[in-house]
């Protein structure tokens, strides 16, 4: 990572877990990586936002949320790209998630 970079960037793919290593054996740069099932919060504003002031919204949006129903982050924030069938080729639409801890933790 250097200064020019915007960090790591992580491809999410669900495969069947009998075939992970298999397939994982045919990409030689792919770390293998599971996470244990949970519950995600997510905000999904649409297309990317042209403006970073304008996430600060969706965020808090989020935060909220997640407070409301007295729950708890298990990690970061998540910025998710999703190809969009119905843009016309014109782009990904985006989506903002949080895993949660169980309830009551």
């Amino acid at each position: 990572m250097s200064q020019d970079s915007d960090g790591p960037v992580e491809v999410c793919w669900p495969v069947p877990g009998g075939q992970a290593a298999q397939i994982a054996a045919s990409f030689p740069d792919l770390t293998l990586r599971t996470e244990p099932a949970h519950q995600e919060a997510f905000a999904h504003p649409g297309q990317a936002l042209p403006d970073p002031a304008q996430l600060v919204p969706v965020v808090e949006g989020l935060g909220s949320w997640v407070a409301a129903r007295h729950r708890q982050p298990a990690g970061g924030l998540r910025q998710i790209l999703i190809f969009n069938l119905g843009s016309g080729g014109q782009g990904t639409d985006i989506e903002w998630a949080v895993a949660l801890r169980p309830a009551g933790q």
